[in-house]
């Protein structure tokens, strides 16, 4: 029997089948989860056209990753951790905004949504015990994909094809520790051994594991980046225009996020090689209307979206918008008035209309807050994950270059298309002027794209710009230290 496969499949209950299991330890569960997310793709019969394969139904669950259509099976289940709504699904990067002066917390009464609101948060909270869970199920399902994928015996299975899951699975293992760790750990200090703990492998999943040190995350995530490199292609990503289809993990999306990873560990000089690598290969391109990224599906800025649809459904208009004439109560994740006022001073920028906050278009319970309107659609409520575009990528290379290197080309080839005028060398006395612009720019550009509390946390500005009282990480969740037996330490001051 044939089915058709996209990078995800479809299943009304998939979402609400992975519940923590009663005498389990946090870790048990998040491996068995994992597990079940590979099996249960052998019964979806709902998967809309992208790839021709024998149905997994015909292979022995037991040995899902042993065949090739295993191995795809278990590539589609590892995206779909991906797009968990407590991770890319929509949670992870609006709670990150929402903790910064881009955003607010609106909702029902909720202590947990206020706690974001109020900049209190508490190892209580259900949204960041949830993420977490969501980002070493990703780490797990990616780890068992490596665990296989080298002994699997399979003429069917195309040399090029295991090449390319094996470095998606690393770029997955890769991205998700990364996101602990500037979530949970003291990602700026190379120096600090309050990291997050790293899981490297499929075996043992009871064992308490602690803290890394940031140095030893950095290194594992770069040793996998760069093994990742040299494993998957660009052959999904065909032209700059519009026309590509990187439904997968790509070099492009590999040398960003090492980038990404070189900006926040200081290693300016690799951070602007690798961001420059990407933008002179002109793939990507920074549009002249921003709307188009949000309304237009894999557009020329994109590098890697996660894409949902009409049969499964991101949260992200769900927490942002709703409907036109919705009230506070209705919106989870709401713009920070700060963020008005930011645009307010920058007559020009095409970019304020990402946010509303015009009080005819929302209710009087709002205001003074606004909406984000970079995911609108509330018809199909199919808002991609914006991950990583090519502007992040300006960005990146213009904060590493500094002014005295070329940095304000970087910044002005990304303003030329978003209404404002040029930038000179001349215009910046000193070093943290010019950061203090390439920090404006990232927050004109990226806001509700997960992005502000992680900046103002690596250039060392939480304290100043959110509250004194305000930590720049997250703590660990107390469900979380206590399944370790108290392996895993709480950050100072939580």
């Amino acid at each position: 029997m044939k089915i058709r496969l996209e990078n995800r499949c479809y299943h009304s209950d998939m979402k609400n089948s992975f519940s923590i299991l009663p005498g389990k330890s946090t870790l048990m569960n998040i491996v068995i989860r994992s597990f079940l997310i590979v099996v249960m793709l052998n019964t979806f019969s709902s998967c809309k056209k992208f790839l021709d394969i024998d149905s997994p139904n015909d292979v022995n669950s037991d040995h899902v990753i042993t065949s090739g259509d295993g191995l795809i099976s278990a590539r589609i289940g590892m995206y779909n951790s991906l797009q968990s709504d407590a991770y890319y699904g929509g949670y992870f990067p609006l709670m990150i905004d929402a903790y910064s002066d881009n955003g607010a917390a609106g909702g029902y009464d909720s202590p947990q949504l206020n706690q974001f609101n109020d900049k209190s948060l508490g190892a209580d909270n259900i949204f960041i015990d949830n993420f977490w869970v969501a980002a070493y199920n990703a780490v797990y399902t990616a780890n068992q994909i490596l665990a296989n994928v080298d002994a699997i015996e399979d003429p069917s299975l195309m040399d090029e094809v295991r090449s390319d899951v094996k470095g998606e699975a690393l770029t997955v293992r890769a991205m998700a520790h990364f996101d602990l760790l500037r979530t949970f750990g003291e990602h700026w200090d190379v120096n600090s051994n309050l990291g997050i703990p790293l899981v490297l492998d499929a075996t043992d999943p009871l064992q308490a594991r602690g803290r890394n040190t940031v140095q030893e995350c950095y290194d594992a995530i770069l040793a996998d980046l760069n093994n990742a490199l040299v494993l998957v292609s660009n052959d999904d990503v065909e032209a700059g225009d519009g026309s590509k289809t990187p439904a997968y993990i790509t070099q492009y999306f590999v040398n960003g996020l090492l980038a990404r990873v070189y900006l926040y560990m200081q290693d300016y000089e690799n951070a602007s090689v690798k961001a420059a690598g990407v933008i002179n290969d002109d793939i990507f391109i920074v549009v002249n209307n921003p709307a188009l990224i949000y309304t237009t599906k894999l557009s020329s800025e994109s590098i890697f979206e996660l894409q949902f649809n009409v049969q499964d459904q991101s949260q992200y208009n769900n927490l942002t918008y709703v409907r036109g004439d919705a009230l506070r109560v209705d919106v989870s994740f709401l713009a920070n008035e700060n963020l008005h006022e930011f645009f307010l001073n920058r007559p020009g920028d095409v970019r304020a209309a990402s946010v509303d906050f015009d009080p005819e278009h929302n209710d009087g319970s709002i205001q003074p807050d606004g909406r984000t309107e970079k995911y609108r659609g509330e018809e199909t409520k199919d808002n991609s994950a914006y991950i990583m575009r090519i502007s992040e990528m300006y960005l990146i290379a213009a904060e590493a270059k500094g002014v005295s290197g070329g940095g304000v080309d970087d910044l002005n080839a990304l303003r030329h298309n978003r209404g404002l005028g040029d930038l000179f060398p001349e215009d910046f006395d000193t070093p943290e002027a010019f950061m203090n612009t390439v920090q404006d720019e990232r927050r004109a550009e990226l806001n509700f794209e997960g992005h502000r509390y992680f900046d103002l946390a690596r250039i060392g500005k939480v304290s100043e710009v959110i509250g004194e009282s305000v930590l720049p990480v997250f703590p660990i969740p107390v469900n979380q230290i206590t399944a370790s037996g108290g392996a895993i330490t709480q950050y100072p001051g939580y």
